[in-house]
């Protein structure tokens, strides 16, 4: 699809539909501020995408690597948008307006070509901030979205629990709190294992001690284990360091990565599902870590500065039966921002924003052979 030079394009990301059909989404910024999500199709595992479609155009719109917009398909074909959207609070006489934001979705049975009006995923009508989400279909075809949301009246700065919100015959049902006390700004992780049970990722707060934790649901997100720390980082800091985690699952290994910060190794942690640490990327310019599989093989892409230019590129590496590779990188994708990346059998397609002048980025899409 042609791109609009008067628009600043953001956040791509590549889902497979099936193993010939690939999906972009995006959102994209006009000179007035709206924004609009959007997103295309490819088939035959080439890069001629269709033209784009419209989910919905707004001003509230939101996409950022704190919390991605998603489009999700289900069993029955039918795509459910999943995203943030900023509300207006008036403001009281004499005091600064309050921050409020829900998670909302949209659904179309058409193939995207027509959408539903955005409704809240959490009913509850208070003006609260909500955000740092994932969203997911489960085994059942029904959907589930954690995310955490403002401890209303809380005289903590940014007091905030994680909740989770399912639909049941595809409509949602009212939320829960599954763990009262978590590092406040932190993107939440969902991902299926290998037996097709629900992880949650996410950092916990322990007396300042900001640990990765994942809990399991063996029934569809009704009930979950205890929090387990993956792997004891021990970092403390007295704040949140706006990183979440990512993960991945081929047939054999289910992989995990995220930052700490912690005094005797910081970096990338890369580790299997279970704890094994298998690799740290400790290059200071490193960032914004993407997991993708097929059957067989993972790729961890990430950016960072290959040379003294400054300028961000594309690095990746293979993951086979808990080894890593060596770092491989994109040839001709300096200036990239927000990567994303799908393993298509023996191919690795990467999208991801390229830097561009006056502040509009373009979108960029390369085959890398693995």
């Amino acid at each position: 699809f042609a791109m609009d030079p008067s628009l600043s394009y953001a956040m791509p990301m590549l889902s497979a539909i099936s193993e010939q059909k690939t999906m972009l989404t995006w959102t994209e910024k006009d000179e007035k501020g709206e924004v609009a999500f959007c997103l295309a199709f490819s088939e035959n595992k080439d890069l001629n995408f269709s033209d784009k479609k419209v989910i919905f155009r707004g001003m509230g719109i939101g996409n950022s690597r704190m919390m991605r917009a998603k489009v999700l398909v289900k069993k029955d074909g039918k795509l459910v948008a999943v995203f943030s959207n900023r509300e207006e609070v008036p403001a009281e006489p004499g005091k600064r307006p309050k921050r409020a934001s829900n998670i909302v979705y949209c659904e179309s049975v058409d193939n995207g070509n027509t959408w539903t009006s955005p409704k809240a995923v959490d009913t509850d009508p208070a003006k609260l901030v909500r955000g740092f989400f994932d969203a997911i279909v489960l085994p059942n075809d029904e959907i589930a979205v954690v995310y955490l949301k403002d401890v209303e009246n809380s005289t903590k700065h940014e007091e905030r629990n994680l909740r989770l919100a399912l639909t049941k015959n595809a409509v949602f049902q009212p939320e829960r709190i599954i763990d009262p006390v978590v590092c406040d700004c932190c993107p939440i992780n969902l991902y299926l294992d290998k037996n097709q049970h629900l992880n949650v990722i996410y950092r916990d707060n322990n007396n300042d001690i900001r640990d990765m934790v994942r809990m399991v649901s063996k029934d569809n997100g009704l009930s979950f284990s205890k929090p387990e720390i993956v792997y004891q980082d021990n970092w403390k800091i007295a704040g949140c360091p706006h990183q979440g985690a990512v993960s991945t699952q081929n047939q054999k290994e289910g992989y995990l990565m995220w930052f700490a910060g912690a005094e005797n190794e910081q970096g990338y942690r890369l580790t299997t599902l279970a704890g094994k640490k298998l690799a740290i990327i400790d290059e200071a310019s490193a960032k914004e870590p993407w997991l993708t599989s097929n059957k067989s093989l993972s790729v961890l892409i990430w950016q960072q500065n290959k040379n003294d230019e400054q300028l961000s590129m594309v690095a990746f590496k293979k993951l086979a039966n808990g080894v890593s590779s060596e770092t491989q990188w994109l040839e001709n994708s300096s200036k990239t921002m927000n990567v994303s990346g799908i393993l298509l059998e023996k191919q690795l397609l990467i999208a991801r924003e390229v830097l561009g002048e006056n502040k509009k980025n373009t979108l960029a899409i390369t085959k890398a052979n693995i």
